[in-house]
């Protein structure tokens, strides 16, 4: 952890278990802080009765400046890296106090990268606004991204997307399984000691695998695999209540918290993006997933491996429909229900190479089971998204009910 994180391990969960719409109802509240005083987070910048800290779980890897008129610019820096070069996901989080109100800009500084998340904003980390478009302007390199605020007394929240931080998910799992006779297990803990939790349920000959949060910032994803989760487990019907019979269900809601808590774009605290190293499992996260997930599954066959993601379009990466496993035939169903019942059918990209190191090719290697990379538009809204996650379940339950 890096210094002045402290309170990072002390944020606030989920305070509620039932999933409303919009991304803001999904978040923890981050802790009331004064404006100024001994009680105050250790600020990175201030000046002009201005502060700007990164002592939340998820604030990014941030150093500023502020003007002795009161401009802020941020740097927007990544986690160190094993390899050379970096998946751009310039993640931005912060907090600013105010001791008054007043109008202002803060530039984002990405240095050799370009802006990619639209800002969003809140007073207490649990209701969040998109910033306007035009409250933003981007240099003609896009790789400075001044914001325009009209700042109150206290503190704002300014980040790439509304934060979550990794308990935040977790609690979120643990809440909608709750009677359900679903079962929470440590299956191991991260590089820097933190519990890696998952979560089985349901049972018969055949079983299904689901995670999301591999890479920190991508939180469009994991607002689907929520409504995914959401439908697998309640939805009322014969085909419903025969699928859980049949299928014991394997969820790892969080399977890089170290990245997710020290604001990391793509990386563990190790410097590895872990869907890189499926196969290798030079990472302890990577390691003990993969090993749990062999255990739990035991001798049932899986039928699919779902791993959420985000990136700049929705798209879905799954493995060629000639694939040597028995439920690949589940591939065109899939895309039928995503392209029936979506208002805008995502992209389809079929290919395996066991090299690469993802969850996905590792699934076809080692599961025989079609990987499914489920990936959200940076900017969907969240009704969208979890259109997709219930489609996505409604698929899975009609077909292998059947």
């Amino acid at each position: 952890m890096t210094k002045g994180r402290g309170a990072k391990v002390r944020i606030a969960t989920l305070a509620a278990a039932s999933i409303l719409p919009g991304a803001c109802q999904y978040m923890p509240a981050l802790p009331a802080l004064p404006s100024f005083g001994p009680q105050a987070p250790p600020a990175i910048c201030s000046g002009a009765g201005l502060s700007v800290d990164v002592d939340f779980a998820a604030a990014g890897h941030h150093t500023c400046v502020v003007s002795p008129t009161g401009e802020v610019v941020v740097q927007v820096n990544h986690e160190p890296t094993v390899s050379e070069g970096l998946n751009p996901s310039p993640w931005f989080a912060f907090r600013v106090t105010a001791k008054e109100a007043t109008a202002t800009t803060v530039t984002l500084d990405y240095t050799d990268y370009t802006h990619r998340y639209v800002p969003w904003t809140s007073r207490d980390g649990r209701a969040w606004e998109k910033l306007p478009a035009d409250k933003l302007t981007l240099n003609e390199r896009k790789t400075r991204a001044t914001l325009t605020l009209d700042l109150q007394p206290g503190q704002t929240l300014i980040s790439g997307q509304p934060v979550s931080s990794a308990a935040d998910n977790v609690d979120w799992t643990r809440k909608a399984l709750s009677g359900r006779d679903f079962n929470e297990q440590k299956y191991g803990v991260s590089r820097e000691g933190r519990d890696l939790i998952g979560f089985t349920g349901g049972g018969g000959i055949e079983a299904i695998v689901v995670l999301t949060r591999q890479h920190p910032p991508e939180t469009s994803g994991q607002d689907a695999y929520r409504a995914f989760v959401e439908r697998l487990v309640t939805r009322n019907d014969e085909k419903a209540f025969s699928f859980r019979g049949r299928h014991r269900i394997i969820i790892a809601p969080m399977p890089n918290p170290d990245g997710v808590d020290n604001g990391n774009w793509r990386l563990n605290s190790g410097g590895v993006d872990l869907n890189r190293d499926w196969g290798k499992f030079t990472q302890p996260e990577t390691k003990a997933l993969s090993d749990w997930i062999l255990s739990q599954a035991g001798d049932k066959r899986v039928v699919a491996m779902m791993d959420f993601h985000s990136t700049d379009k929705t798209v879905i990466y799954a493995p060629p429909l000639d694939s040597p496993s028995p439920t690949i035939g589940f591939l065109p169903a899939l895309k039928q229900s995503l392209d029936k019942n979506l208002p805008y059918a995502p992209d389809w990209n079929y290919n395996h190479n066991p090299t690469t190191g993802t969850s996905k090719g590792w699934a076809l290697e080692a599961l025989k089971a079609p990987g499914i990379t489920v990936e959200l538009w940076d900017q969907i809204s969240t009704a969208d998204a979890r259109k997709l996650g219930v489609a996505t379940a409604d698929a899975l339950i009609e077909y292998f009910s059947r």
